[in-house]
């Protein structure tokens, strides 16, 4: 059933007693109806001048007999084995035929980088183990056979604290916590001296692996003093030597290896010692 409605003659006679008003059939008021008012047309205005080209367009018809012609020898693509090897270390054998670019390409420059980076860290790491000498520091006291090396410290671990912890195990000369020179700032490591060498090794025995501020700390003997040409981590040296490599360093020498065909480089690296291991999950459960 239709829903419209005849409208009534009332409303019929208002609306054209609006429209008479407004002289305008729909009877709007002039306010909404300067809304749909169009607007005035654009002005004309002359187009811009093109700039002549400076060198007159040509054809290439000049140009054809330069061109190869089928039976040339440089119109078909070489044959795979009269190919000479690409001088590009980064082609792909997939494709036929190979682009010669003579710019460096990406992956060229990001090794020219890196051995550049390497050369340059290499120059500087000679400059710095050439002036590394401990028995020159003014900062090193004590006997080296008679001083412990603690690593691995919290920051918030001082003096005090590590005085009490290691004094336990007999009188203690001098505490030394490092701390970076520019910054005043721990370095996270520290050197102990003792009055006797017994009572460092039972330090040394006994506070290997234990918790410090919530950090497990690593106590060594002070290597810089008694071993000849030891290096600390911050020269590449440390317990991995000049063999601890990063990752990144090591899969690229892997994948170079086996690409070539050859046995990976080996890796010299100190075997575990199952010793210390068990000494220190004995320390542990005697501990707790």
């Amino acid at each position: 059933m239709d829903s419209w409605r005849k409208p009534s003659r009332s409303v019929i006679t208002k609306t054209l007693k609006e429209s008479v008003k407004t002289g305008h059939p729909t009877g709007l008021p002039e306010k909404i109806l300067r809304l749909f008012v169009a607007n005035p047309p654009l002005p004309f205005l002359e187009p811009i001048p093109k700039r002549p080209p400076k060198q007159p367009y040509s054809g290439v018809g000049q140009y054809l007999d330069e061109f190869a012609a089928p039976g040339d020898p440089e119109y078909e693509p070489p044959r795979p084995e009269d190919r000479p090897p690409s001088p590009r270390k980064y082609r792909n054998p997939e494709l036929v035929v190979q682009a010669r670019v003579d710019a460096e390409t990406k992956l060229e420059k990001d090794e020219r980088l890196v051995a550049w980076k390497l050369q340059q860290n290499a120059k500087l790491l000679e400059e710095r183990v050439a002036r590394f000498d401990p028995n020159k520091d003014p900062l090193v006291e004590g006997d080296p056979f008679k001083t412990l090396f603690i690593s691995r410290l919290s920051y918030e671990v001082t003096e005090r604290r590590l005085r009490g912890e290691f004094e336990r195990f007999g009188p203690i000369k001098h505490v030394r916590l490092v701390q970076a020179k520019d910054k005043d700032k721990p370095r996270g490591y520290a050197f102990i001296t003792y009055e006797s060498k017994s009572d460092m090794k039972e330090a040394y025995k006994s506070m290997d692996g234990v918790k410090i501020e919530g950090r497990r700390i690593l106590v060594d003997v002070e290597r810089g003093r008694t071993v000849e040409g030891w290096r600390p981590m911050r020269l590449a040296g440390g317990l991995g030597g000049d063999s601890r490599l990063p990752k990144q360093s090591k899969k690229k020498a892997l994948a170079a290896a086996l690409a070539a065909g050859v046995a990976p480089p080996p890796v010299d690296r100190e075997p575990p010692r199952r010793d210390d291991y068990k000494r220190r999950r004995d320390d542990e459960e005697r501990r707790y």
